[in-house]
């Protein structure tokens, strides 16, 4: 079967074929907005927040430096 065909056989596509009308996949400009701010602001975000966890080991307050640094693991930053 090509890649761009659904196998119908297939439950899972059922499944997902019914599950779409649940969503709407269509965006109001100011919720776009938001999107888009968000995307550009959350680089500054995660340096400001590598600044502080600098700050914070220079002042002696290693852990919650180490704390706000697993953190940021988690969302996937180094």
């Amino acid at each position: 079967m090509p890649k761009n065909e659904v196998d119908l056989n297939d439950p899972l596509n059922w499944f997902i074929a019914d599950s779409m009308d649940d969503y709407d996949v269509r965006l109001n400009p100011e919720t776009a907005k938001e999107l888009v701010h968000r995307h550009t602001g959350y680089p500054k975000l995660v340096s400001a927040l590598k600044e502080a966890i600098e700050a914070l080991k220079q002042a002696g307050q290693i852990d919650k430096a180490e704390s706000l640094s697993s953190r940021l693991k988690e969302l996937g930053e180094s």
